[in-house]
């Protein structure tokens, strides 16, 4: 069900918010996309640095037919220009940050951000580096999509689906203070109503 509803936003090329429970296999799905749309061009996953050998690994296990690379020190622009149908390039969030610019240069089929959270802030270099990525289909993996407040949210969405929510400041006019502020059940519901497809 997971993989359909993917596949259905990835057609229609709108982001994707996969916010399920740990352990419900959000990895798994994921890789099922990946191997779906292999032949388009190649693609990136972002995660944090100690989960990046286990994307490697799933990767190996569940679609060998395709080729992981880690992005590490060495030939970082060599790796990138010969990048292509089949393959898959796995960074962590420091190195998205720290290699922005050569990160952004190609045009990916789809991008994977695990534990998306790790851009909730909208003022850190990570969402700057994250939101200048060049991606066809972008998908969000994240256990809690708002750990602390609702305009975390906003960012994340920001980054799989630009303008949906509007700005921020009209946003937080709009949700945020509502909701946070008042426990606006109408404003929490016409929120879930934009965001529930995605």
């Amino acid at each position: 069900e997971g993989y359909h509803w993917l596949a259905r936003l990835a057609q229609l090329e709108v982001g994707a918010c996969l916010a399920d429970d740990m352990g419900i296999g959000k990895t798994v799905q994921s890789i099922a996309i990946l191997l779906e749309r292999s032949k388009q061009g190649p693609q990136f996953v972002v995660a944090p640095t100690s989960v990046c050998f286990n994307w490697e690994s799933e990767l190996k296990r569940f679609a060998p037919t395709l080729n992981t690379y880690l992005l590490s020190a060495h030939s970082r622009q060599e790796l990138l220009s010969k990048l292509g149908k089949n393959d898959i390039l796995i960074t962590s969030y420091a190195l998205l940050e720290r290699e922005s610019e050569l990160l952004t240069g190609p045009d990916w089929t789809t991008t994977i951000l695990d534990e998306a959270q790790a851009i909730k802030n909208v003022f850190t270099k990570r969402s700057e580096a994250a939101m200048k990525l060049n991606s066809h289909f972008r998908v969000l993996l994240t256990g809690t999509p708002i750990e602390n407040h609702l305009s975390e949210l906003w960012n994340l969405f920001h980054f799989i689906n630009p303008g949906l929510l509007g700005t921020l400041e009209d946003f937080n006019k709009r949700f945020t203070n509502p909701i946070e502020r008042q426990q606006d059940t109408h404003a929490r519901e016409s929120l879930k109503q934009i965001i529930r497809p995605y």
